[in-house]
């Protein structure tokens, strides 16, 4: 009779660092990314971390991933920030002229009540600096092998945030993952308690034809960024974040079970794990666009093209 293989533990090191622009890795890495085979490395990105595992028999380390960050969508310049808001007040200018008139041009009469409702409109009257463009976006790489592969993207899905903010009163972030060789995306979504503090997430992972709910609860009391990890209600792990760190540096530790053998979801986790540090940030943004939002400004100041394309009915064409 075989003997049942006995399932391991795991355990990642995330290390986020706090000066990425001048990291030896990034010069390093995007060597590397001219000819690797993925197009999930754009022209945009920076590398903010790597990732490494320990060996369960020798207990060493060995590193494993780096991770990069879209530059465009989180640190958005002057000039990008004045192009965006072109574009915004460009599409609300046709916006109000087709209130006036459908088609053609306006006679003298109809481009005077233009102008007048130029002057009042509040997307008109925008500056650049009122623009909310940031949205974190992050993409974990595996550089072992010969050959660099995309592992997983995490993301901001600020409409998500914006509705859940505006119903609970409080700042709530919303992200989805999407995986190599899996159909469906993953939320990872914050929910708010009657103690506000601290933070809970809950994630939904499919894997196959079993789905498992997770939760990651940070803890009340805890040195750095500590998170409990369970799935089905069950203890899986935690999240141990260091105090004593530069960047928001965390160990992942997972318990011995089946998902702590499942690939996809240590890279989850990697993703989620790295976000931690940018949600103080994420939580700023979404206060400013759930005031815009309330504000009454135009969606494209709240909720980028990009992001919206995200959310089209593949079925609407049924």
């Amino acid at each position: 009779m075989a003997r049942k293989k006995e399932i391991q533990p795991r355990r990642r090191y995330v290390d986020m660092w706090a000066f990425p622009g001048i990291h030896p890795t990034n010069v390093e890495f995007l060597q590397k990314m001219k000819t690797a085979d993925t197009n999930h490395f754009t022209t945009h990105m920076d590398v903010v971390g790597s990732v490494s595992e320990q060996c369960l028999d020798t207990r060493s380390w060995e590193s494993t991933h780096l991770i990069g960050i879209r530059t465009d969508v989180w640190r958005s310049d002057k000039a990008e920030m004045q192009q965006a808001l072109a574009t915004i007040q460009k599409q609300r200018r046709t916006e109000l002229k087709q209130t006036i008139k459908k088609s053609g041009r306006l006679d003298a009469k109809q481009q005077a009540k233009l102008d007048e409702k130029i002057e009042s409109d509040q997307v008109m009257n925008l500056g650049a600096d009122e623009i909310v463009k940031r949205r974190l976006v992050l993409k974990l790489f595996k550089t072992t092998g010969e050959r660099t592969q995309w592992c997983g993207t995490i993301e901001q899905v600020t409409l998500a945030e914006v509705n859940n903010s505006i119903g609970a009163n409080h700042r709530l972030l919303t992200m989805v993952a999407m995986l190599p060789r899996n159909e469906m995306v993953t939320y990872v979504q914050q929910h708010h308690r009657t103690l506000r503090i601290p933070s809970l997430f809950t994630i939904g992972f499919i894997d196959v034809d079993r789905i498992w709910n997770i939760v990651v609860r940070r803890r009340w009391i805890s040195i750095g960024a500590d998170f409990e990890i369970e799935a089905n209600g069950k203890p899986l792990g935690e999240i141990d974040g260091r105090l004593f760190s530069l960047g928001a540096d965390s160990y992942i530790d997972l318990e011995p079970h089946e998902l702590s053998e499942n690939t996809q979801f240590a890279d989850l986790l990697t993703l989620f794990t790295a976000s931690i540090g940018y949600h103080k940030a994420m939580r700023k943004s979404v206060g400013k666009r759930v005031k815009a939002a309330l504000a009454g400004h135009h969606h494209r100041n709240v909720i980028d093209d990009e992001e919206l394309r995200l959310c089209q009915n593949g079925r609407s064409a049924a």
